[in-house]
């Protein structure tokens, strides 16, 4: 089968991000005998093809698209030239004017793959969604459309919207990108730092944005609780964000006088968070919206027990075995769950195990790669 994801939203992308998940799946679908290129935003540049290689003798062929910026979206007038050349098409997102032209044509070999869903707070977003829904939804052929979705949020965010056929897949990690053998801990001032781990000390991690969708002051709330019952114990943060949210983040740090218990770095090169991940005793994301959460896949990954709300990631991987949800609110509460699974020797192992088997076994893109190629043949197969 040949393949094009395609990418509709604009804004330029960087190859050298370490886990991009159009090549991510990319280079998957290829190791099973597809050929799959990836199309992205290039903006005002001519059409052009750069590749990317893997596993010494693979490539994948990215395709950078003239395009047009129009409400996050993308408009790609060249296009029509290249769908003819492939036997699938998958679209970033069902809502737009390149996914309503490409499904109302072409939706015999469309398949569209959706990560947001409803949250209140995203007022701009859920504006533009009526808007579109009502001007571009109907000219789509809904009735027609294939969806996949990252989470089970966003399956039921599309069915609310009529769509019918809707399957979540969730997202994979790229585990080749994660450990980069010519890195070592000392080769960093930050990781040198912290890997000078005392074994009565445990490492509560962070990573993300600081800001207030992040929920990042609640963080520093639920970790003064955490340290006033064990002042050995750490807080790693590592993220930027604005300088007004991280002055108040850094402000209420000094104001619980816990400073000298938490690590904080703007950012760390990723060829050396494998040595952090590693370092770390749980993982904190007390997030109000989250699309899936890659560090979520991370955390686990390394067996790092992850304690999180309710969101698009932690709706799709996690139950009671393999990780914490928390939907209560109450720093209080986080804070005495977060104490009661880490001294508990059993529960820690068990969920550090589970966590890191749910991964490995279902969520790299290698394992998830077949849920997509389902997908594929049906829409396919629906079509004779």
């Amino acid at each position: 089968m040949k393949i094009l994801i395609l990418r509709t939203a604009s804004g330029k992308v960087n190859l050298n991000t370490y886990n991009l998940q159009e090549i991510g799946l990319a280079k998957a679908l290829t190791r099973m005998g597809h050929s799959c290129d990836v199309a992205y935003f290039g903006g005002k540049e001519k059409d052009h093809w750069t590749k990317v290689s893997f596993d010494g003798n693979k490539e994948i062929q990215v395709l950078w698209l003239r395009g047009y910026a129009l409400a996050r979206g993308s408009i790609y007038p060249t296009l029509h030239k290249y769908i003819n050349n492939y036997d699938m098409i998958q679209i970033g997102g069902y809502l737009g004017i390149v996914s309503c032209l490409l499904n109302r044509k072409y939706g015999y070999k469309v398949v569209n793959y959706q990560g947001p869903y409803y949250y209140k707070n995203n007022k701009g977003d859920i504006l533009k969604a009526a808007v579109l829904d009502r001007v571009l939804l109907p000219f789509s052929k809904k009735k027609n459309m294939i969806c996949m979705t990252k989470s089970s949020l966003a399956e039921q965010y599309l069915r609310n919207k009529g769509l019918e056929d809707v399957t979540t897949v969730g997202v994979g990690l790229d585990a080749d990108n994660l450990i980069d053998e010519s890195a070592s801990a000392k080769d960093n001032e930050f990781v040198s730092k912290i890997s000078n781990k005392k074994e009565n000390e445990k490492y509560f991690l962070y990573i993300g944005v600081l800001e207030d969708r992040r929920n990042t002051l609640f963080l520093i709330d639920v970790f003064a609780r955490i340290h006033n019952h064990n002042k050995d114990w750490k807080l790693i943060m590592i993220g930027r964000g604005s300088d007004d949210y991280t002055n108040a983040v850094m402000d209420k740090i000094s104001e619980y006088g816990i400073g000298d218990s938490v690590y904080y770095e703007k950012k760390v090169e990723q060829k050396y968070m494998h040595f952090v991940y590693e370092l770390a005793d749980a993982f904190l994301l007390p997030t109000k919206y989250e699309i899936f959460g890659m560090v979520l896949l991370e955390a686990m990954y390394y067996g790092v027990p992850v304690f999180t709300t309710y969101n698009g990631g932690s709706s799709t991987l996690m139950n009671s075995e393999n990780g914490v949800v928390i939907e209560n609110n109450q720093p209080d509460f986080w804070a005495s769950k977060i104490i009661e699974v880490v001294e508990n020797e059993e529960m820690y192992q068990r969920i550090s195990v589970n966590g890191a088997e749910t991964i490995k076994n279902s969520y790299t893109w290698d394992k998830l790669a077949v849920k997509f190629l389902e997908v594929y043949k049906k829409r396919l197969e629906g079509n004779k």
